[in-house]
């Protein structure tokens, strides 16, 4: 039986396995550091929680009022109404705006505040005193109210020229609201 010998390796045997050595740790380091900026640069880009308890604030706009702080109670978060404000599109009662926005991730226990649609704002009756019926209809109803019952009394000057608004003008009514006139039919006759 023959006896092998055993014989070191050469020096470019040698430094071929520290190279692929080298490389194979060089390799898993740029792995790891590619793993850890995917995972700082996703939690930047997207800050949803991964374990927490932070969660997004829903979306209540346009909902009324006790199922808007329903719906953000559910959600963990305080709801707080800070004021009404006028809108011609969101009906009274509804939820007009919310700070913070929907989908903002926020801790629980945070207070959302609501600002709720006090309806449209009212029209304030024009001043049509003096003018005749035809041009006084026009001028209210281009005001966004409606023309109710015209009332005619003898009084003034002259026919047909409005003498009295009910409300008077001024006043604020709801659009879409009656207004009532007081027409002269002519002078008064003397006794």
């Amino acid at each position: 039986m023959r006896a092998r010998r055993h014989v070191a390796p050469s020096g470019l045997e040698r430094l071929r396995s520290v190279a692929w050595g080298r490389f194979a740790m060089e390799l898993g380091l740029i792995v790891v550091v590619a793993l850890v900026g995917f995972g700082l640069t996703s939690s930047w880009v997207n800050p949803a929680p991964i374990l927490g308890s932070d969660h997004a604030v829903p979306r209540v706009v346009e909902m009324p009022e006790a199922e808007a702080k329903a719906a953000l109670t559910r959600a963990g978060f305080k709801p707080r109404t800070d004021a009404e404000w006028p809108n011609p599109n969101i009906p009274r009662g509804a939820v007009l705006w919310q700070d913070p926005p929907p989908d903002m991730v926020l801790p629980p226990n945070t207070t959302v505040e609501l600002v709720v649609s006090a309806g449209p704002a009212p029209v304030t009756v024009p001043d049509v005193v003096g003018l005749a019926e035809p041009f006084a209809e026009k001028i209210i109803e281009a005001a966004g109210i409606k023309v109710g019952s015209v009332d005619t009394v003898r009084g003034g000057l002259e026919p047909g020229v409005v003498i009295a608004t009910r409300p008077p003008s001024g006043q604020g009514r709801p659009p879409g609201a009656r207004v009532d006139l007081v027409v002269s039919s002519g002078p008064t006759e003397a006794p």
